[in-house]
């Protein structure tokens, strides 16, 4: 998410908090001067915090940077807002400026997704049009002399207004439904745009599909070589209280199964706080290897400030 950004009525950014014991005194230097850890650089660590929709990303332990990238914004009133909209892009690391393209898609589709809640638009749409403005801002960033490294990345996005939700994504970042006691199980919204998915879909074995050269490579993806991409849309009602989580595959790889991440969701009188939440389960992928990036957007259900 830009620094920059605010959501149409105007939220606030939030500023920086040390990522240890998340005191707000951090020196010139980029020492905490609570604990005195050592702050990373600015893109290394992403944290933001609207209280109804939070996310962190982060490098990881053996990426040279990140280039994972988040975008989110309150739709409506602070204390009762009418929607949240989100979005995680994943760069994908044999492109150029992988970054740069993670975060110019996020951005983009952002603006075309909240503008179709304002507008009350059909979703479906919506997120049709925002996956051609992502493309389109996207291409503009490549070189003609080497189209094959056009920066390139995957896409998802969620929309959670007080009744439903929309997911839509291309590629293999992915949005789950973790439920925290509600009647609506917890299951995984999105299947990866990869070549493991086509072959499970054809009739393979998920072990032995995963066990295929290239398994996980790429089928759709957001990049000027991509061809025509269309995104997958899908729209659940859930009953009772959870969460919607976007991730990349830097958690995701550690944790597939919904059920596994929901018994790790961080949940205060019965309720997911959203930054704790994706501030843990960001922390956990890193600790079981953090061998990727790792972004988690977490959407509380229903949408209340908290």
């Amino acid at each position: 998410m830009s620094a920059d950004l605010r959501c149409p009525d105007c939220t606030e950014p939030v500023g920086a908090a040390c990522v240890n014991c998340g005191a707000a005194e951090i020196d010139a230097e980029g020492f905490c001067e609570q604990c005195g850890r050592a702050q990373p650089a600015s893109r290394d660590r992403m944290e933001w915090d609207l209280s109804v929709v939070a996310g962190v990303a982060d490098r990881g332990r053996h990426r040279a940077r990140n280039e994972d990238s988040m975008a989110f914004a309150r739709i409506g009133p602070e204390t009762s807002p009418r929607a949240v909209v989100a979005v995680v892009c994943d760069g994908v690391a044999s492109s150029e400026r992988a970054d740069q393209a993670s975060q110019t898609a996020a951005d983009a589709a952002l603006g075309v997704l909240a503008s179709a809640v304002l507008d009350d638009a059909d979703l479906t749409t919506a997120n049709a049009d925002a996956v051609a403005t992502a493309m389109a801002k996207v291409t503009a960033l490549a070189g003609e002399e080497q189209p094959g490294t056009a920066p390139s990345c995957t896409y998802v996005s969620a929309v959670v207004t007080s009744g439903a939700l929309t997911v839509g994504w291309v590629g293999d970042s992915r949005a789950y439904w973790l439920a925290a006691g509600g009647e609506t199980p917890s299951r995984r919204l999105t299947t990866d745009d990869t070549v493991a998915a086509q072959l499970v879909a054809a009739g393979m074995d998920e072990d032995d599909a995963a066990r295929v050269y290239n398994a996980h490579a790429l089928s759709s993806w957001i990049g000027a070589d991509a061809g025509d991409v269309r995104p997958h849309v899908m729209t659940m009602r859930p009953v009772g209280p959870g969460a919607v989580v976007l991730c990349s595959d830097g958690l995701w790889n550690y944790l597939p199964e919904a059920d596994d991440l929901a018994a790790k969701l961080s949940t205060h009188a019965g309720q997911v706080r959203a930054l704790a939440a994706a501030t843990d389960l960001t922390e956990l992928a890193i600790e079981l290897g953090g061998h990727d990036n790792v972004t988690v957007v977490v959407v509380p259900v229903p949408l209340e400030v908290r």
